[in-house]
């Protein structure tokens, strides 16, 4: 009998990060794959992503959308609240045999919420880790616990979904799709825009949303360090939807304007930023592909502030605060030993969207049995 499973995704990223995964699953005829498209993906502001879902051929069960005001704490309530009613009234009266999830994200956890509430089993990739500085680390921590599988992306983080009391026989330490995923750039994907770039730096830069930080302040220390390397390009990327983007995302804009050495794009595809960030000098900011992708694609990494804060890193990876000084001898770092290092990625096993794929297909032959009666507690031994 064929299986229904619905991938929701909000944003570019956590679309990219599964695209080979979700092919496999799309090419099995026992399957009946489809997506939930909502979040940024359907935002004009935010480049309305979704249009690559359907270049690829994906079906698309329906588009979600959802408001997107970052300016306050309570705007992103406000948008986490429309999701769970939208979602809520769409489990109803859709049912899915198996429902995917990936990370952290505030609109994610509305679905996964829905989803549960409905008694329609989850399977969450990308739990376990930590992310100190953001609300995606009490986020991700609350999905692992509605979610009946799990597929983490290290022994640390697989061990610590095992220890919030999860089965161990439902967690599965498979690796990151992200750090594979990467190293196949389709070129005839790769925006004109980007080709032909030389000499630069790839720019990504977040809100911190659970620490003090003032994030006008820390943008202005990111850009005051910059000032310090006119001889080379730098390449802004847009901030994500969390609260205070918008701020991070207008003093970029305003600064780009006022200087010829730096371009701003607001989103490119999945190829055009692999693309982008492999023929990069290295990824200034504090972006999770720079943790997890860019050692894959041999690019060093100054990764700014605490948002990142508690990630397994490898020996690309160069922890700074956010402050000018610290950031340009970070950046004076790079410049020095970028060619002299082989990075090292501990999110990386070999064949990774394949074993995805047919781990999935293990847990849906058994998924009849494992759901016949709710979930218990898996207790530690102390």
């Amino acid at each position: 009998m064929t299986k229904k499973i619905i991938y929701i995704t909000g944003s570019r990223a956590d679309y990219g990060i599964v695209r080979r995964y979700l092919k496999l699953l799309n090419d099995d005829r026992t399957i009946d794959l489809s997506i939930i498209a909502t979040g940024a993906l359907l935002s004009n502001e935010y480049g309305h992503q979704v249009d690559l879902i359907k270049k690829d051929g994906f079906k698309i069960d329906t588009e979600i959308e959802i408001p997107l005001n970052s300016k306050k704490v309570s705007d992103t309530i406000k948008t986490m609240s429309v999701a769970l009613d939208r979602a809520g009234e769409w489990f109803e009266n859709n049912k899915y045999d198996l429902v995917i999830l990936l990370g952290d994200r505030f609109e994610i956890m509305s679905f996964a919420i829905a989803a549960a509430m409905q008694k329609l089993p989850i399977l969450h990739l990308h739990g376990g880790e930590a992310t100190y500085a953001n609300y995606d680390e009490f986020i991700r921590h609350a999905i692992t616990k509605m979610s009946l599988y799990h597929f983490a992306s290290c022994e640390e983080y697989a061990k610590r979904i095992i220890q919030l009391g999860e089965n161990p026989n439902n967690v599965f330490n498979l690796g990151a799709l992200g750090a594979e995923n990467c190293m196949f750039i389709e070129e005839n994907n790769v925006p004109s825009n980007i080709k032909g770039l030389e000499n630069y730096f790839t720019v990504l830069f977040h809100p911190e949303t659970l620490t003090n930080v003032n994030q006008l302040e820390q943008v202005n220390n990111l850009l005051s360090a910059i000032d310090e390397f006119k001889k080379y390009n730098f390449i802004f990327l847009g901030t994500n939807a969390d609260t205070y983007s918008d701020v991070i995302r207008n003093r970029i804009k305003d600064y780009v304007k006022n200087n010829s050495n730096t371009k701003y794009i607001e989103n490119l595809p999945t190829a055009g930023y692999h693309y982008l960030l492999k023929n990069s000098i290295c990824l200034i900011g504090n972006s999770s592909s720079g943790i997890i992708e860019a050692p894959s694609l041999g690019v060093y990494t100054v990764n700014i502030g605490d948002r990142q804060k508690g990630r397994i890193k490898g020996n690309s990876v160069i922890d700074t605060k956010c402050n000018r000084e610290d950031i340009i001898q970070a950046i004076l770092t790079v410049i020095k030993n970028a060619k002299n290092i082989k990075p090292i990625n501990p999110y990386f096993k070999p064949n990774t969207a394949d074993g995805y794929y047919k781990k999935t297909i293990e847990l849906l032959e058994r998924l009849s049995e494992d759901i016949k009666e709710p979930k218990i507690f898996y207790d530690l031994l102390f």
